[in-house]
């Protein structure tokens, strides 16, 4: 009796020892587009405080304040333009911004922080003049504290690929027909990765009990890439379109669009997409301050009508 007890403790304590080494392979979806054609990689994008340094403006001391958001759209860049919002306290400043595309979650994540602070957004670059015309924003321009001095311009402005969504969070959107918007297929990438785990277990009446189940090992074995949304996908697409206002017919031309090409959408299209406002350059819309409840950003950027008075006649 006494060694079929410890033949059962032996079995028991082996029973434990018993492991499965498992190998799964797990697909990890990246919702990011491919860039627009010739449009290039370029750098991160960069959030800058703008001082308005225009001649009709200068010498009155009375330029306007805007942000800058050039470059590409990267998992980082909602956070480095909360980071300058919470710089700025409540100021809510216009931004102008430029950008082949990048990122599609974060584009969106920005368009729903600057929809919360209720800003206003155009399609357009900065210029500083202490820098050359090839490179419109340079180190040389950068304040101590990372601010530069510019006016603002449309000709060769795009927002294009995902860049069109981070602009529909802006309570107004204005594009001049020198800038362009553009947008097509977005890719997702998904990267497939090996992982192995090992289980152990014991066997209870026959029946296998798990004890504890651990990832040892993970490869990275490959990647592919798709532009078919499912509907999970699109829903969130078009969710997220009607949230900020623009027709989810955009969807549309966005599918319809190869990654390799880009669907520019002209400045009439894009009102009717409701993906601008109303018609008005960055220009216009920097300068736009204290407008009134029924006035357009051209009408309130408009300087004051010189005075009609008649001059007084010598006797």
């Amino acid at each position: 009796m006494i060694f079929r007890l410890f033949q059962q403790h032996v079995a028991r304590r082996c029973q434990k020892a018993l492991w499965l080494l498992t190998t799964v392979l797990l697909l990890l979806p990246s919702f990011t587009p491919a860039e627009a054609a010739g449009a290039g990689a370029g750098q991160s994008m960069d959030f800058i405080l703008v001082h308005g340094d225009m001649a009709r403006c200068r010498a009155n001391n009375n330029c306007p304040d805007w942000i800058s958001a050039e470059g590409q759209i990267m998992a980082d860049s909602p956070k480095k333009l909360q980071r300058l919002l919470k710089r700025l306290g409540g100021r809510k400043l216009p931004i102008i911004v430029s950008s082949p595309g990048g990122d599609v979650r974060a584009a969106m994540e920005m368009a729903y922080v600057i929809r919360k602070q209720k800003l206003a957004i155009a399609v357009g670059r900065t210029r500083s003049r202490d820098c050359s015309y090839a490179e419109p924003i340079c180190s040389a321009a950068r304040a101590k504290d990372g601010s530069i001095r510019g006016e603002t311009f449309s000709l060769g402005a795009i927002c294009f690929s995902a860049c069109p969504l981070f602009f529909a969070g802006g309570t107004e959107r204005v594009s001049s027909p020198f800038a362009l918007l553009g947008v097509h297929q977005i890719t997702t990438t998904y990267s497939e990765v090996r992982v192995q785990y090992r289980t152990e277990y014991e066997l209870v009446n026959g029946k296998r009990k798990v004890l504890s189940t651990r990832e040892v090992g993970r490869k990275f074995v490959g990647k592919h890439d798709t532009t078919k949304l499912d509907r999970k996908q699109t829903a969130r697409l078009v969710g997220f379109l009607n949230e900020m206002g623009v027709d989810k017919s955009l969807v549309g031309l966005m599918l319809g669009t190869r990654p390799s090409s880009i669907h520019l959408i002209a400045q009439m299209d894009a009102l009717k997409l409701r993906l601008t406002t109303e018609l008005a350059a960055a220009d216009q819309l920097v300068a736009a301050r204290d407008c009134k409840s029924n006035q357009s950003i051209a009408e309130c950027a408009a300087p004051p009508a010189a005075s009609s008075a008649p001059a007084a006649v010598g006797e």
